[in-house]
């Protein structure tokens, strides 16, 4: 199986998992974007990566797109984290530990959207005119 796809299984089953210890299940009733976003992600991740292991017409392309919504979660997610940290202003317990978690799952989707990309684009054929 590649990279992109085992990734998906289970970063898409870790983040809501991670989130919800992270924060609690009672931060639905604070923040719920922040905690919606992290489980669509999760979904959006396993529905691709079950498409790609069924080696379905759409599974890569959707594949594609889950790793390109969940970089850009994580990329905003980790900076922001980061220069908090850098600024000193985190009021995050066991920050470190978080930037280091951020780091290795944005580390993971810039990887795993490259892979995907380049399987995307390696099974994909113009259709002919008429």
């Amino acid at each position: 199986m590649r990279f992109e796809v085992i990734a998906a299984f289970i970063v898409g089953a870790l983040v809501p998992v991670l989130e919800t210890a992270r924060r609690g299940i009672s931060y639905w009733t604070v923040e719920f974007t922040t905690m919606f976003e992290d489980y669509v992600a999760g979904a959006l991740l396993l529905i691709g990566a079950w498409a790609s292991y069924r080696a379905r017409s759409w599974g890569a392309l959707f594949l594609l797109l889950a790793w390109a919504y969940f970089t850009g979660l994580m990329s905003s997610s980790f900076w922001y984290q980061l220069e908090e940290t850098i600024r000193h202003t985190s009021s995050e317990p066991n920050n470190f530990v978080v930037v280091v978690v951020k780091f290795l799952l944005w580390a993971t989707c810039v990887t795993a959207l490259y892979c995907s990309f380049r399987s995307a684009a390696r099974g994909y054929r113009p259709r002919a005119r008429d």
